[in-house]
């Protein structure tokens, strides 16, 4: 059995995962050229945990699906959760529904920058976050992450951390409202630490800028490591930030859109909810806030044990490409199951990139330009949640055609 393969756990993810084409997946019926694997969009390829499956299995037996009113058990679970997971203490009359994170996103930033004023996002980051933010008519101002060596090679072959001074100077530039942290961070695989988030949320407190902190990867930390909350590390951050939340990562719900917000001050939530029902985006899927809930209360063991396979699908890559593809650098992962490769050595554009392995190499990462450019312009991002067996022919796809283009350059 390979390293990282659930042996005496109680669920198989590598037998579970299997082709979903056909099934209006996003992932894999998107059109796209004939056998290609997917690795592209953030979502697994595992079953969910079988407590959710037969929850939403007995929902369908009563067999009505009209207009659903979220128990106030929804909110009381999410917040045993994050005490029991995260150390966490939210009060259950702080959350607010929403049908996504960016839906979410969106609203929030309605709501705290109203139509004129800038977002600070660290970058590469979430491609999504750019056109949220520009869509509602604000500015970005990116603060890039700086690439730093690793001190254990076995983790990986570089990580990021954040650049304080660049991140003050772009807080205190004038019009500057909000930081959208993400935490942990996509694509790069940071889960940051408290002494990290301490000095950024201290840079926004001085300035008077309000932190949204997105949280969706926080249950998807890899073993070893532990996501510290942005709202856990003072009363004064929680008072100035919010927090995305869902289920949809870490238990692999995405498509029953739903998500949560937390906001401690009251005058703060008040306007958020404004927004969200401005932007009629707080009515949740009955299947929703079911799944959720059975998700928070009892599935922690499968997600511990999707957590160890995950680790065990990244260092069976890491090991692929330091034997195969020793060019391909690769950041550490401390969070998310999103690799993030530096393609730098082959000299081609990641958009490019991306095209071609579709193309000719029949398998899909998503290009790293989407994350922000310069610094995703040579990366792809590689989706780890899928079968071992998957991730190694995805991996073989594309160190046969990097060998077809060394020989023919």
């Amino acid at each position: 059995m390979q390293e990282g393969e659930i042996g005496d756990g109680a669920f198989d993810f590598g037998a579970c995962a299997s082709s979903r084409r056909g099934t209006a997946s996003v992932k894999w019926d998107t059109p796209s050229e004939e056998g290609v694997l997917p690795l592209w969009v953030a979502d697994m390829d595992f079953r969910v945990a079988p407590a959710i499956v037969e929850a939403l299995r007995r929902r369908v037996d009563d067999g009505v699906f009209g207009y659903a009113l979220p128990p106030p058990a929804w909110h009381e679970s999410l917040a045993r959760w994050l005490s029991r997971r995260h150390g966490l203490t939210v009060a259950p009359d702080t959350i607010l529904d929403a049908t996504g994170v960016i839906p979410a996103l969106a609203a929030v930033l309605r709501a705290i920058c109203g139509q004129d004023g800038k977002v600070v996002i660290q970058t590469p980051v979430y491609g999504s976050f750019f056109t949220t933010i520009r869509n509602q008519g604000l500015e970005i101002v990116e603060s890039p992450l700086r690439r730093v060596p690793v001190r254990n090679a076995a983790d990986g072959d570089f990580t990021y951390e954040m650049d304080f001074d660049d991140l003050e100077r772009k807080v205190s530039v004038p019009g500057v409202r909000l930081f959208l942290l993400c935490n942990p961070h996509n694509p790069v695989g940071r889960a940051w630490t408290a002494e990290e988030l301490r000095r950024a949320g201290e840079i926004c407190l001085r300035h008077g800028v309000f932190v949204a902190s997105d949280e969706i990867h926080a249950d998807l930390q890899m073993p070893g490591s532990r996501h510290v909350p942005f709202a856990g590390i003072s009363e004064g951050f929680a008072a100035s930030s919010v927090t995305f939340w869902s289920a949809s990562k870490a238990f692999n719900l995405a498509g029953l859109q739903t998500s949560a917000v937390v906001c401690v001050d009251r005058d703060v939530r008040e306007r958020i909810r404004r927004a969200i029902r401005v932007h009629c985006v707080g009515e949740l899927n009955l299947f929703g806030f079911i799944a959720s809930s059975v998700a928070w209360d009892s599935c922690a063991d499968w997600l511990d044990e999707l957590r160890v396979y995950l680790q065990g699908n990244f260092r069976a890559m890491l090991g692929f490409l330091r034997a195969r593809l020793p060019q391909c650098r690769v950041a550490a992962l401390e969070a998310t199951y999103l690799a993030w490769v530096d393609m730098t050595a082959f000299g081609v554009p990641s958009a490019e990139l991306e095209r071609r392995l579709e193309r000719e190499a029949k398998v899909r990462f998503a290009n790293g330009a989407q994350f922000g450019e310069p610094a995703g312009t040579s990366f792809l991002r590689v989706n780890l949640a899928c079968s071992r067996a998957t991730l190694l022919e995805a991996l073989e796809r594309l160190a046969t055609w990097c060998a077809g283009i060394a020989a023919a350059s």
